[in-house]
């Protein structure tokens, strides 16, 4: 920004400093057309600086996403309310099962706030993925609110009751991932964390394999999911083939999960939302 500012100015000083060097036919009249053109000169060009830095700081504004989701109580509130609708229709609707079941939840915006990470990305000007890597091997996520008390009231409720993580973040965070819950308390042995190998193992793909049982969940038995927690749609179900994402308003509206089985956080930083679905 400063070389175009110098350029920028240095375009309209050149031609100016030019005339106020040309000759006048009084001494007098020369130095005081000089001294006026050197004070209106020295005005213009303050004022065109200033314009461009007021410019600059305005491209540079802290975003107002970022505001709400580090900031506001709103935030919290809402996190706090889906999980107390979560903690309440997991209760009622476990309460007579005798058989394994599972709470599945994201992590990323559902358990871990990386909201942080966003701060970072504007206060460098880059984009996803500058930095991800580094950023989930600090392992310095703070929880989501609400989640761990959530999550600690699941685990009371008996042995039929696991924790499944099903996240996109890389295979080779898995061992970060899983230091980050441990050390905010969102993680206890028996808990399952399945993070993504490559862009066609889907979560539905992975939720899948917790229900029966089979590859990463061999050996674990069957699972019945009473709850999908998540900030995205496909923490839910797979994105419907058969409906433009210009309908997908009205698919959701029609759905009677929201709230007894799915259940949605805020997340207003990113999402597919941001290209009207476009995978």
């Amino acid at each position: 920004m400063k070389d175009k500012r110098k350029i920028t100015i240095s375009k309209i000083v050149t031609p100016l400093l030019q005339y106020s060097n040309a000759p006048t036919k009084g001494q007098s009249l020369h130095i005081l057309q000089r001294f006026n053109l050197s004070l209106w000169l020295s005005l213009f060009c303050l004022i065109l600086i200033g314009c461009q830095t007021a410019s600059s700081d305005a491209e540079r504004k802290y975003p107002v996403e970022l505001t709400w989701q580090r900031f506001s109580v709103e935030y919290q509130a809402l996190c706090l309310q889906t999980y107390h609708l979560a903690w309440e229709a997991v209760k009622s609707r476990t309460a007579s099962m005798d058989k394994d079941w599972a709470v599945v939840l994201d992590v990323d915006e559902t358990v871990l706030d990386n909201s942080r990470y966003q701060e970072i990305l504007h206060e460098k000007n880059e984009k996803f993925n500058y930095y991800w890597d580094g950023w989930v091997k600090e392992e310095n996520c703070p929880p989501v609110p609400g989640a761990k008390a959530f999550i600690d009231s699941v685990r009371s409720l008996g042995k039929f009751a696991h924790v499944v993580y099903i996240t996109n973040r890389n295979q080779n965070l898995e061992e970060a991932t899983r230091n980050n819950l441990k050390k905010v308390g969102l993680w206890k042995d028996g808990d399952v964390l399945m993070c993504q190998k490559d862009r066609s193992d889907t979560k539905e793909l992975r939720r899948n394999e917790v229900v029966n049982g089979t590859n990463r969940c061999e050996g674990l038995g069957q699972r019945i999911i009473v709850a999908r927690i998540g900030d995205q749609l496909a923490d839910m179900e797979a994105y419907p083939e058969n409906v433009s994402p210009d309908d997908y308003r009205k698919h959701y509206d029609k759905i009677d999960q929201w709230g007894t089985a799915y259940f949605m956080l805020p997340n207003p930083m990113y999402g597919y939302w941001e290209r009207g679905y476009n995978r």
